[in-house]
C-alpha cells in the first residue's frame, strides 16, 4: 500500500522522512547521532552541488517532469528567482544557467552510448521499502533493469571517484549499494558517473570488498540507532573518546 504513495517526493522524504531510515540518514548516523537527530527537525541542506545533482537527475532521467518547474532568467540573487522561491519554494525554481548547465552534462551521459545503453529499458525512480538489519529502510533507484541497479552520480573529478580514498568511499555510496542490494532483491549494482567539469562518463562496477565496506557502514549506523535513538538516550551526552 505504501508504495504507490512513494512516487510522491512530499510523501517519500516528508513523512517516510522520520518513519524509516535510508542510506542518507545512515550517513548522518555514522557521523553522529546527534546530526541525524538534528536532520529530523531541521529544513533540509540546499547546497549548490546538491541543486545541480537534482535538476541533473530530471534531465537525463525524467526530462517531462522539467515542465513541473519554474526557470528563471538570471541568478539566484535577483530579485525575480527570490519572490518566485518565496512562493512555489526554492526547490521548484531555478535559474536558467542551472538549467543550460544540467542540460550540458545530461547531454553529455545520453550522447555516450555505453551510458546510453545502460539506460535503455530501465525503468526509472522506482521506490522499494523493507527492514533490514531489524530496521524500517526505504529507497529510490535511480534506474532499474531487471535485477541490476544503475545509480546515476555527479563527480567534480571523475579521476578521483574509484579508489580507497575516492569520493565513492568518502560519500559512503558503498552504503547505498549494499542497502540497495538487498532491499531491491538485486543482483548487481552499476554506479555511472559523469565529471560535471570536463562531461567525462564513466561506468564502474563493484567488488565483493566494496559491498562489504558498505555493510560494516551500515552495521555501524543501525547500531547508532538502535543506541541512541530508540533508546531515548540523552544526546547531550554523546561523547567521543580516543587516543593521540
Amino acid at each position: 500500500d505504501i508504495i504507490p504513495k512513494m512516487y510522491d517526493d512530499n510523501f517519500y522524504y516528508g513523512y517516510l522522512g522520520k518513519q524509516a531510515l535510508s542510506s542518507s540518514s545512515c550517513k548522518k548516523l555514522i557521523e553522529s547521532p546527534k546530526s541525524y537527530s538534528a536532520s529530523l527537525t531541521e529544513p533540509s541542506s540546499d547546497s549548490q552541488p546538491l541543486r545541480e545533482g537534482r535538476l541533473t537527475h530530471l534531465c537525463v532521467l525524467e526530462p517531462h517532469r522539467l515542465e513541473e518547474f519554474t526557470f528563471i532568467e538570471g541568478t539566484k540573487a535577483s530579485k525575480n528567482f527570490k519572490l518566485a522561491a518565496e512562493e512555489l519554494g526554492k526547490d521548484l525554481v531555478y535559474t536558467n544557467l542551472e538549467l543550460n548547465k544540467a542540460q550540458k552534462i545530461a547531454k553529455a551521459v545520453l550522447a555516450n552510448e555505453e551510458a546510453a545503453g545502460l539506460l535503455s529499458g530501465c525503468e526509472f525512480e522506482i521506490p522499494a521499502i523493507g527492514d533490514f538489519m531489524g530496521l524500517p529502510f526505504r529507497g529510490k533507484a535511480d534506474a532499474k533493469k531487471g535485477r541490476t541497479i544503475i545509480d546515476l552520480k555527479t563527480t567534480a573529478n571523475i579521476q578521483d571517484f574509484a579508489g580507497k580514498y575516492g569520493s565513492a568511499k568518502k560519500y559512503s555510496y558503498d552504503l547505498q549499494a549494499a542497502l540497495y542490494l538487498d532491499l531491491f532483491d538485486a543482483d548487481d549494482f552499476i554506479f555511472l558517473v559523469v565529471d560535471k567539469t570536463s562531461l567525462d562518463v564513466g561506468v564502474y562496477t563493484i567488488t565483493p570488498e566494496f559491498i562489504d565496506s558498505g555493510l560494516k557502514k551500515l552495521q555501524r549506523a543501525t547500531d547508532a540507532y538502535k543506541n541512541y535513538i530508540m533508546s531515548d538516550y540523552d544526546l547531550e551526552q554523546y561523547t567521543f573518546y580516543g587516543e593521540l
